[in-house]
C-alpha cells in the first residue's frame, strides 16, 4: 500500500488566479466537487472538465458510484472542495490510476494534507479505503476568500482543540494518577497554540476581515498540526471524537473544526482546567464554539454525549478503556444540563 506523505512534506502554492492559470496545463480532467464549491470554481477554470461529479457523503458506496460515472480517458482528477470532496476525489484518483490534484474552497481541513480515505458504511467508519499522495494543492486566495469566513476560521478550531488532550493531562496529574506533564511531549504543542493566537489576528484587516495573509496563516497553521499533536494516550482526543459522536447521533454534518473546537471547551470545563482560556483563543481566532452559534440543540449535544464513551473505547470490546475522563466519568444529565447552561453563558 501507498505510504502517506507526511503533512509537512506537501507541496502547497498559494497566490491570485492560480486556478485560472494552472487549469490551463491539466488536460482532460475530471473534477470531484460539490455544488457550492462548483459555483466558486467554474468560472475560474482554463477550460470545462471532461466530467464533474458531485459528493453528497461520504459512504463507501456512493465514493464509489460517482467515481464509477465518470469517464476514465483522462489525464488528471482534480478535487474541488471542503473535506468531503477532497477526499472522494483521493478514491477516484486511485481508482482510475490517475495523478490528482487538490484545490480546496476553504483551508479548514486536515483532508488537504492527508492522503487516506476512510471506509465508511454510513456514519461508522470501519477501515481505510485508500491512501492517496496529491502532486499539489492549489490555494488561489480569490476562491478561499468568496467562502463565508467561519468556513476558513474553522481550521484553527480543528489546531486549538488539542487543548483537550492537554487538559485531560494536566488534571490527571493534579489528581495523582499519572505523572507530571511532560513538557517535551507538549511544547511544540503549546507553541503552536500560542503562535495561532498571537499571530492570526494580525492578518485581519481594519474591519477584521480575512485577507489573503489569514488564509496562508491558516493553511499554515493546520498544516503545522501533525508535527506538534501530543502523541501520548494520557492526552486522548476527545475533541475529534465529540464531532463525530454528535454527527452519528443525529445523523447530519456539522462544520468539523467547529465541533472539534466545541467538544474540546467541553473537555476543558469538566475537568476544570481554565475552559475560559481556550474559548478566549477560539474568540480572537473567530472560530465558533458556542451551540448557538454552531446551531447545536441541548437534544443533539445531550444524544452526542451519551454515546462519546463508546466511540472512545469503554472496554466493552475488550480492549484497555480510554483513560479520557469521558469514559471514566461519563456525564450524568445533571452535568449535561450544568455544562449546557455554562457553554450558552459565555
Amino acid at each position: 500500500m501507498t505510504e502517506a506523505r507526511l503533512a509537512r512534506d506537501y507541496d502547497i502554492r498559494f497566490g491570485h488566479g492560480l486556478l485560472k492559470s494552472d487549469s490551463a496545463n491539466w488536460g482532460r480532467y475530471v473534477v470531484i466537487t460539490t455544488p457550492s464549491a462548483w459555483g466558486a470554481t467554474k468560472d475560474e477554470l482554463n477550460h470545462e472538465p471532461a466530467g464533474v461529479g458531485y459528493n453528497e457523503w461520504l459512504d463507501r458506496t456512493h465514493l464509489i458510484e460517482v467515481s464509477d460515472s465518470l469517464p476514465d480517458d483522462i489525464d488528471l482528477v482534480v478535487g474541488m472542495g471542503a473535506g468531503r470532496a477532497l477526499d472522494h476525489a483521493k478514491l477516484v484518483a486511485k481508482r482510475k490510476d490517475k495523478p490528482l490534484v487538490q484545490v480546496p474552497t476553504v483551508v479548514s481541513t486536515g483532508a488537504i494534507i492527508h492522503g487516506f480515505v476512510a471506509d465508511w458504511d454510513g456514519r461508522q467508519i470501519i477501515g481505510q479505503l485508500a491512501v492517496v499522495n496529491c502532486e499539489y494543492v492549489l490555494v488561489d486566495y480569490d476562491v478561499v476568500l468568496k467562502a463565508p469566513e467561519r468556513l476558513n476560521t474553522a481550521g484553527l478550531g480543528d489546531v486549538l482543540c488539542g487543548y483537550a488532550g492537554l487538559s485531560e493531562w494536566r488534571r490527571n496529574a493534579e489528581l495523582g494518577k499519572t505523572g507530571p506533564v511532560e513538557e517535551e511531549k507538549t511544547a511544540r504543542a503549546v507553541a503552536l497554540y500560542d503562535h495561532i493566537v498571537t499571530e492570526f489576528p494580525k492578518t485581519l484587516d481594519d474591519d477584521g476581515e480575512l485577507t489573503p495573509a489569514s488564509v496562508k496563516e491558516i493553511m499554515d497553521a493546520v498544516q503545522a498540526r501533525d508535527d506538534a499533536l501530543i502523541k501520548d494516550e494520557r492526552a486522548p482526543g476527545a475533541d475529534h471524537a465529540f464531532c463525530f459522536v454528535v454527527e452519528i447521533a443525529a445523523d447530519k454534518y456539522w462544520i468539523h473544526g467547529e465541533m472539534c473546537a466545541l467538544g474540546a471547551v467541553i473537555i476543558a470545563w469538566r475537568t476544570n482546567q481554565s475552559p475560559e482560556t481556550l474559548t478566549g483563543w477560539l474568540d480572537k481566532c473567530k472560530v465558533r464554539w458556542r451551540p448557538s452559534d454552531v446551531e447545536i440543540t441541548r437534544e443533539e449535544l445531550g444524544a452526542g454525549i451519551a454515546v462519546w464513551p463508546k466511540w472512545m473505547g469503554d472496554g466493552t470490546d475488550g480492549k484497555p478503556a480510554s483513560p479520557s475522563i469521558v469514559v471514566q466519568e461519563p456525564m450524568t444529565e445533571e452535568e449535561i444540563d450544568a455544562c449546557w447552561e455554562w457553554l450558552n453563558s459565555n
